[in-house]
């Protein structure tokens, strides 16, 4: 896997250039950016809180990219217009369970229903396959109807909902348990 390498280019539904790329040592302000939106944004991600230091983002692009090295990470860059909108990962698991991957996927509120988050999801599934990983494993808040409708739509199985898992906005909600096996992939990702 090369740095910065482009995976994918094409034109979202509203017409925005939207690419698909691995990340490179010199995103981090944008990802310390991205991250600290998403925290005042207070939207259904496990970022809250404070905002994050530009040494805590160092740190995590350091490991992030030590782990991509390392064949322990997947982890794609979206640019729309040229701007840094989001990103998406695969968090290889160990021991008995290194043949499934942990997904995380986040894209900034003006890139919400574009199409782009479908399309980025279908790429790591892909990029995923690519990796020799049987499984994928994902959480969400069971309150969040559009991504869990994403999930669904690209073959993502509902195992169950933890109940209060997750303090969001000052209330206990439940967060949901989603599965794919790669193996059974279906023509909704290609």
């Amino acid at each position: 896997m090369e740095f910065g390498k482009i995976i994918k280019t094409f034109k979202s539904k509203n017409g925005n250039i939207v690419v698909f790329r691995y990340p490179r040592e010199n995103d981090l302000d944008d990802m310390l950016s991205f991250a600290n939106d998403l925290i005042d944004e207070d939207t259904y991600v496990l970022l809250s809180g404070k905002k994050l230091t530009r040494n805590e983002e160092k740190k995590h692009l350091h490991t992030t990219l030590k782990d991509i090295k390392n064949k322990q990470e997947l982890h794609i860059v979206v640019e729309v217009n040229g701007a840094y909108a989001g990103n998406a990962r695969v968090k290889k698991k160990t021991l008995r369970k290194s043949h499934v991957g942990e997904v995380g996927i986040a894209i900034g509120h003006r890139y919400r229903g574009d199409g782009v988050g479908t399309e980025l999801l279908r790429t790591l599934i892909k990029e995923a396959k690519k990796q020799e990983l049987r499984l994928l494993t994902l959480t969400c808040f069971e309150n969040n109807s559009q991504a869990f409708h994403l999930y669904e739509k690209l073959g993502f199985k509902s195992i169950g909902v933890i109940p209060e898992a997750l303090l969001y906005k000052g209330n206990y909600i439940g967060e949901a348990v989603l599965y794919l096996s790669l193996v059974e992939v279906k023509k909704t990702v290609q």
